[in-house]
């Protein structure tokens, strides 16, 4: 009986202390994960809205969207000049997400496919393709996007991502 104790104190005392560790080291290393995550938002922003200066996260509801992630405000001096959303619709083996950059003139400026490692190799994956991209930007809001035969599912997924940041744009920002 004593031996159960004594180990049931010792085993107590090592899961505290691995515990403390771990919680100290998660303490160091996660404001510089931000800041890196922050910094590849950024990089990817600035690849999809090159026109923009700076670029800020905005703050809004999207809960009737299910397929948006997140807006973010591209800035010109001073002003609002558009807006990119992160989305993440589901394609056919996972999540599609992808990035869109509408111009306050209601026009795609960038289209950028940030992970479609879960769709099949050689066909999902074509909407990280140039051919897909250059089908999307430089349209018009109202304009028709063309999925993929093929691989339809996972061009739908980027659509459907396209089409919600459509209409949260035109009933936000329009």
């Amino acid at each position: 009986m004593k031996n159960i104790v004594k180990l049931t104190v010792f085993l107590a005392i090592v899961a505290g202390l691995a515990g403390g560790a771990l919680s100290f080291v998660n303490g160091m290393t996660d404001p510089i994960i931000q800041e890196q995550k922050i910094a590849s938002v950024k990089e990817n922003l600035v690849k999809i809205y090159s026109s923009g200066e700076e670029f800020k996260a905005l703050d809004v509801s999207l809960s009737d969207y299910p397929a948006l992630v997140s807006v973010y405000e591209a800035d010109k001096g001073g002003s609002a000049v558009g807006y990119i959303y992160e989305t993440a619709a589901q394609g056919y083996g996972g999540q599609v997400r992808a990035l869109i950059a509408l111009d306050k003139d209601g026009t795609y400026k960038g289209l950028q496919i940030i992970d479609c490692s879960t769709e099949t190799k050689g066909i999902g994956d074509q909407v990280a393709g140039e051919a897909f991209i250059s089908s999307v930007v430089g349209k018009n809001i109202g304009d028709s996007i063309d999925t993929i035969s093929g691989a339809t599912i996972s061009s739908t997924a980027v659509v459907e991502g396209i089409e919600q940041a459509t209409q949260h744009y035109n009933e936000n920002y329009k």
